[in-house]
């Protein structure tokens, strides 16, 4: 294909229907960018030969280094439909590629959220990993087309030396497989939306639903073969178009049977279905994979030159002298099969016949964008609910520009198009010959002089050679790098120096205030820059952008931190924010080398957060530079971009800072050696379990009981604490929209069946929806998985009221309690977000308050203090030492871990495992192939420098994936130490195994500067010198 223009590329700009947006998903190394190097060089940006080793798209020096993608990089393709299509149209297609580490798994939201498709790449040796499961999650959330492309095929033929018939079969376990978590991915959403509280209904919600679009099939076309590495892939299209007059069907007929249980009648000249039954060869075998499979037995296993020149005659393709006299095979083959099957053909055709083009966005996607889903559509105005028909139509002289920020990409000045060095024109050409040729005769007259005048000379040309370097293009004070939009226009056009209202979150048409330009508090004017078109690495001045197009918009790194949206109008509202796809959890403090670089530290962090989509910059309380992030490639990044480029000075990272939690559990029945333990009548009391405290003047008596929740209504707090959260924060006198009062019966419904196994230790006689009723609050911060009840006299707020969030909001005006409502929940929150383990929020503990008293008659509340601030103290004490009166636990954060590697080395991976007390879930052996797949636990606490360590133990075979996974308890008592005999025996008699939880709980305690119960030294004895035989 040529090498197109940049101007072209700005003409179908503004041709919507040829406009495609796509991104590439996939697991770590299943061929990603270098499927992306296929399609570049098709536009002519890089040769055919590089493809797949120069990685284009990956231009950070540590990508190429690790041989992995750190960030989504975009670029814009030219393509254009073959002879035989109606018209011969040309389109434009805006690819992204993105990354598959699991700690890059923030720059694929960024992605997919400005893509209207995605190309979703599947290793058909490895077969589905963990996160093309998480891709294919959001695709679906995102509700983009996706299409599916297997590749490397090429290492079913050399590397597992299949038969053509076991690799179809393997092929179709693959799909399956993909198939399989699409189902899976959509029948959780379909049954999550079904309406539980509706009793008569017995039909489950997914009968009614119709999911054959759903799946990938290569009968439809979605489907692609390739191996990106050769550079060739086929789809069944392209060899129904090949057979069908040799085989006399017509094509439509035959690409829907090329793929499936169907063989050919040559008799009857028809295909028959039923090819596993009769033992006859499927027609996929037959006509496609034996003719791959010879090739490449000629080709690369037989190593037969000379009858190259043959098969090129036959397949009808033309080879350069050059092609035939190469001696690798793998060259051989891309010449071959890149002329035979060009894979730019068949993976762009596909894109185009299925990814829709930006004007047919669906009405769903749009009002899921535009449209927050806690808000009633009714009660929008109507400007806003018509700036939706602007948006599906996708219109460029629309006057409602809207556009959407997904990250800011930094650009090293020196980049900017505008500071590039120009061509030379012909005269600047002459006129630089000339210069040199007057100096070389002023050189000839200067050689005559003497040799003192020569030296003087000499020496002034050095100083004059040491000073031009120092007048710089740009001063020291200017930044380095400018920080680039990366957005998507999706309505109207976007001009230079246009004005625009950057619109935050927090915006919302509905307030009156929010649509007026001089009242709107959560809106600001923003002036357009520079616009540029993405090509790879470099960047393309443009003067304007229709609707429909991926951009970069320059001059906005003042405005927009993260991601934004951009509207000519108020009356927009903010889009709904990216999904992303894992949690940071890895904390790690950052301090200078030298103490006096803190300011450039500063500033390099600020560039930082600006520029990682998903890295959180934070100043902890003791002062500390905190980043968190998702795991330890991550960190690296960070620091190596913080030490080359935003700070530039050298830094010490810590050790990393891990969150624990802290839960009381049910008394335990059996001891750390299994035995029984004998409960007396003391043990039974359940009267020690209940804490009892007195504010400071003695005028108010709480009593209070811890009891763990059970595991369902845990889960169901956790899962929910961003509603909690959002609903906590919404005004008093606000009216809720439907869905969030629905949702909020439903949980309420849930929560009732959750807390059936709450265990009162018979306490109340109140039934579970008496007690759900009496909820007072949650914690911490009001979204957190601890409940405040009441069991009292006291008549607290009605939690499920959606206009209770106000303290008046007591159903007993008289009651002279109802002033200190707020102190005593404020004392619970205080409690359950730092407990007294190690000051670690709390997690899956109910405080029963039994009691509540005040004494008012004639005596003065306020006598040692404002009484508000006592009965705050009291409730946080009382709330201390009913959690202590508890058994005791710690709750880590654990990583789900998935390794693929070969039988030799399983051993040494178990005992690296074993050795940091992961627990092994799965170890599958994978079909096809001779790697097991092997599903671990491991504490998070437990994970650094394990990829290191991995890595080092088995020879660079294993590398694992972390991501986190759950919260859960470890069940050791962190004050435990041997008693009985039994345990005195086998833990010895100062338990020579270190107790886990209690070493945990120490690193926290001493992190945070708290009292650690240590001894330094355990058994002075006076010290023998050795010198001296004393």
């Amino acid at each position: 294909m040529p090498v197109v223009e940049g101007s072209d590329l700005v003409q179908l700009q503004r041709r919507r229907q040829q406009v495609r947006n796509i991104c590439i998903l996939a697991h770590v190394d299943h061929g990603k960018t270098t499927l992306a190097d296929a399609l570049v060089a098709s536009n002519g940006i890089i040769s055919q030969r590089m493809a797949g080793k120069l990685r284009y798209l990956d231009n950070r020096a540590d990508e190429q280094e690790r041989g992995i993608t750190m960030k989504s990089s975009s670029i814009s393709l030219y393509y254009q439909e073959a002879e035989e299509m109606a018209g011969n149209p040309d389109y434009l297609i805006n690819l992204i590629d993105s990354p598959g580490h699991v700690d890059f798994s923030s720059e694929v939201s960024t992605a997919v959220r400005l893509c209207d498709g995605a190309i979703v790449v599947v290793d058909v040796v490895e077969g589905v990993g963990p996160q093309t499961r998480a891709c294919l999650k959001q695709i679906y959330e995102e509700q983009l087309k996706p299409v599916l492309v297997l590749n490397k095929l090429d290492r079913l033929i050399l590397e597992k030396q299949m038969e053509p018939l076991d690799a179809y079969f393997h092929l179709t376990q693959v799909l399956e497989q993909v198939n399989a978590v699409l189902g899976s991915i959509f029948a959780s959403d379909i049954l999550a939306r079904e309406d539980i509280t509706k009793k008569d209904n017995y039909e489950s919600a997914l009968e009614e639903v119709d999911d054959s679009e759903l799946y990938f099939s290569p009968a439809s076309g979605n489907v692609i073969f390739c191996s990106a590495y050769d550079g060739w892939a086929f789809s069944v299209r392209d060899f129904a178009a090949m057979y069908a007059k040799r085989l006399e069907m017509k094509r439509r007929d035959l690409e829907q049977v090329l793929w499936g249980d169907y063989y050919y009648n040559s008799k009857k000249k028809e295909a028959l279905p039923g090819a596993q039954e009769k033992a006859k060869k499927p027609m996929f075998v037959q006509f496609v994979l034996e003719n791959i499979w010879s090739l490449y037995d000629i080709i690369a296993i037989r190593k037969d030159k000379d009858k190259l020149p043959g098969i090129a005659e036959k397949l009808g393709l033309k080879l350069a002298a050059r092609d035939l006299r190469l001696t690798d095979p793998k060259l051989q083959i891309k010449a071959v099969l890149g002329q035979w099957l060009p894979i730019d053909r068949s993976v762009l055709h596909m894109v185009v016949e299925h990814v829709p083009p930006p004007h047919k966005i669906s009405e769903e996607r749009a009002q899921r964008l535009l449209y927050p889903a806690n808000v009633d559509l009714s009660s929008l105005p109507k400007e806003t609910l018509q700036l939706k028909e602007s948006f599906i139509s996708c219109d460029a002289d629309s006057s409602n520009v809207i556009a959407f920020v997904s990250k800011m990409t930094p650009v090293h000045i020196s980049h900017l198009p505008q500071n590039r060095p120009k061509r030379l024109t012909e005269e600047e050409v002459q006129q630089r010959r000339d210069d040199v040729r007057r100096r070389i005769e002023e050189r000839k007259l200067q050689s005559e002089q003497t040799e003192l005048e020569k030296l003087s000379q000499g020496v002034e040309q050095l100083s004059t050679q040491v000073e031009v370097p120092k007048t710089e293009e740009f001063s020291p004070e200017e930044a380095e790098f400018v920080f680039i939009a990366f957005a998507r226009v999706f309505s109207g056009t976007l001009k230079r120096g246009m004005q625009l209202f950057n619109l935050s979150p927090k915006h919302d048409p509905r307030q009156p205030t929010h649509r007026q330009e001089d009242q709107a508090p959560y809106a600001s004017r923003v002036t357009i820059g520079d616009l540029y078109m993405f090509m790879g690495g470099e960047l393309q001045l443009l003067d304007e952008v229709p609707a429909g197009n991926i951009v970069g918009i320059g001059g906005l790194e003042s405005h927009i931190l993260k991601t934004a949206t951009l509207s000519s109008s108020l009356d927009c509202t903010s889009f709904s924010e990216l999904s992303i796809m894992a949690t940071p959890i890895l904390r790690v403090a950052i301090e200078p080398v030298q103490p006096q670089d803190m300011p450039k530290l500063v500033k390099g962090l600020k560039l930082l957060n600006q520029a990682d989509a998903c890295v959180q910059v934070s100043v902890a309380s003791t002062g500390e530079h905190v980043i968190t992030t998702l795991g330890e490639v991550h960190v690296e990044k960070c620091v190596h971009d913080l030490e080359q480029s935003y700070a530039k000075i050298k830094v010490n990272v810590s050790k990393p800072i891990v969150s624990f939690r802290e839960t009381i559990v049910p008394a335990a029945t059996v001891d750390m050696v299994n035995e029984a333990i004998v409960k007396t009548a003391e043990d039974k009391d359940v009267s020690k379990k209940i804490a009892i405290q007195q504010t400071l003047n003695k005028l108010g008596t709480l009593k209070v009981i811890a009891v763990p929740l059970p595991a369902e209504a845990v889960e169901l707090l956790e899962k929910h604490s961003e509603f909690f959260k959002e609903l906590a924060a919404i005004p008093r006198n606000q009216v809720l929209s439907e869905k969030w009062t629905t949702l909020l019966a439903s949980l309420k419904v849930k929560l009732i069946a959750a807390l059936q196994d709450l265990q009162l230790f018979g306490l109340s006689n109140l039934s579970t929806e008496e007690l759900v009723n009496r909820i007072w609050a949650l914690g911490p911060r009001n979204c957190g998985t601890n409940i405040l009840l009441n069991l009292s006299d006291y008549e607290q707020p009605d939690f499920w009221s959606s206009h209770a969030k106000s303290d008046t909001d007591v159903r007993s005006k008289s009651d002279p309690r109802k002033d200190f409502n707020s102190s005593l929940v404020n004392g619970f929150q205080l409690t359950s977000v730092a407990g007294p383990l190690c000051e670690e929020p709390m997690q899956g503990v109910c405080f029963a308050v039994l009691e509540w008293s005040i004494q008012t008659e004639g005596e003065d509340l306020n006598s040692r203090g404002p009484f508000s601030g006592q009965v705050l103290t009291a409730a946080k004490e009382v709330c201390r030492q009913a959690f202590q009166n508890q058994a005791q636990r710690l709750v880590t954060p654990m990583y789900s871990c998935s390794i693929v590697v070969n039988a030799e080395m399983l051993g040494k991976m178990y005992a690296v495992i074993g050795r940091r007390h992961g627990k092994i879930l799965s170890g599958d052996l994978t079909q096809g192939s001779g790697n097991f797949a092997v599903t671990c636990l491991l504490p998070v606490i437990e994970s650094f420098n394990f990829a290191q360590e991995m890595r080092k133990q088995t020879s660079g075979l294993a590398c694992p994936q972390l991501m986190f996974s759950h919260w859960e308890v470890i069940d050791i008592d962190p004050f435990w130490l041997p008693t009985t005999e039994e345990e005195l025996m086998h833990f010895g008699e100062k338990a020579d195994s270190a107790n886990r939880a209690k070493v945990y709980m120490d690193s926290v305690r001493r992190r945070k500067g708290l009292f650690v119960d240590e001894q330094v030294v355990e058994h002075a004895e006076k010290q023998r010198t050795l010198s001296k035989n004393k």
